[in-house]
C-alpha cells in the first residue's frame, strides 16, 4: 500500500534513480521495530546490510516510486541454514528519504512458506 499524498512536494522533482545510494532505516513489523541499512546500486542491485544480510534487486516504477525485493537467509545459533525471508516492498521517494511497505514471506529450509509479515520501512539517505 502506497502512502497517500497530501500535496505535491518540491522534492518530487527528484527522479527515482536518486534512490541509488545507502540508506539507514527503521523497519517496523507488528511486534518489533529494528534499525537496518539498505544499499541500492545504480545498476539495480539491492542489499540489506543488517541482520543476517541479504541481496536482491530494485527498479524504478515511476518518477518518485520504486520497488525492491531482497532475499535474507536465516541461520540458527549453530550456523545451520533455517530458511529465508522474501522481502517485497513498494517505495515512495521524497527528498532525502523514502517510505516503503509490503509483505515479507518467511520460508523454512525446505522452501515451505511458514508465515507472512506486514512490514513498513522509513529510511533516510546516509553518507
Amino acid at each position: 500500500m502506497l502512502l497517500p499524498r497530501t500535496h505535491p512536494d518540491r522534492d518530487d522533482r527528484i527522479l527515482c534513480p536518486a534512490a541509488a545510494g545507502t540508506w539507514r532505516a527503521l523497519v517496523r513489523r507488528p511486534r518489533e521495530t529494528s534499525a537496518s541499512t539498505f544499499v541500492f546500486t545504480e545498476q539495480g542491485a539491492a542489499l540489506l546490510l543488517s541482520g543476517t544480510a541479504g541481496c536482491g534487486a530494485w527498479s524504478a516504477t515511476g518518477a518518485s516510486t520504486f520497488s525492491y525485493r531482497i532475499s535474507e537467509p536465516l541461520w540458527d545459533v549453530d550456523g545451520r541454514f533455517r530458511g529465508w525471508v522474501d522481502i517485497d516492498q513498494t517505495a515512495v521517494c521524497r527528498g532525502a528519504g523514502f517510505t516503503s511497505c509490503g509483505v515479507s514471506r518467511v520460508h523454512d529450509a525446505h522452501g515451505v512458506l511458514r508465515y507472512r509479515v506486514p512490514v513498513a520501512v522509513l529510511a533516510r539517505r546516509w553518507g
